[in-house]
């Protein structure tokens, strides 16, 4: 199935997979939930641009940034929901403050709340990760510019792990459980002949 997306929401379909129909996602399989870390006010722009790509190509995208009223009466309550409706995918923007913020190596005083959430967090998917056998079920790591496969959390290092803006269709393909390629349809059994001796 070859799909491109677009920047505004519209995805082209080639004529083959016109003819086979466009999947359709049911809205409660439409809910992602994205947890980060800020490096700097460019890598936070770059992710509001990736939540925005999301948004405009049909997910419901929650992101901390876009939700300060809901943060503001109970920041707690508006991450569990999240964390606890299974409904929800949850993306996790590798960064290299991600890493040291869920490895401990960010102890700075500054941002100080905004960190205990990311352990918070982190701490949640993890457990849940444990009860699930080890199996990876909603996790979608992602690496950002400038980060690398060793800041994924060990736990999710045996899962896919996709690079930003590199693999931007592959996201939306995970998002919209649709496989980049299709096997070809099974054929018939060939015909053996037996040769008498």
């Amino acid at each position: 199935m070859d799909t491109r997306f677009s920047e505004n929401g519209n995805a082209s379909v080639n004529s083959r997979q016109a003819s086979q129909g466009i999947t359709h996602l049911p809205q409660e399989q439409r809910k992602v939930f994205v947890t980060y870390e800020a490096d700097s006010e460019e890598h936070l722009k770059e992710i509001i641009k990736f939540v925005s790509l999301l948004r405009n190509n049909g997910f419901d995208t929650h992101i901390d940034v876009f939700e300060q009223q809901l943060n503001s009466i109970s920041k707690i309550d508006c991450m569990e929901r999240y964390l606890n409706e299974k409904d929800y995918l949850i993306i996790i923007i590798i960064s290299l403050r991600y890493y040291e913020t869920i490895s401990g190596i960010n102890t700075s005083v500054e941002g100080d709340e905004r960190t205990s959430d990311t352990v918070y967090i982190h701490k949640q998917l993890q457990s849940e990760f444990i009860q699930n056998g080890c199996r990876n079920y909603r996790f979608i790591p992602i690496l950002f510019p400038g980060a690398k496969k060793c800041y994924v959390p060990t736990w999710l290092q045996n899962t896919h792990i996709y690079s930003w803006p590199k693999d931007r269709d592959d996201i939306l393909r995970r998002l919209m459980r649709v496989e980049k390629y299709n096997p070809p349809p099974i054929g018939p059994l060939p015909t053996i002949v037996s040769i008498p001796l």
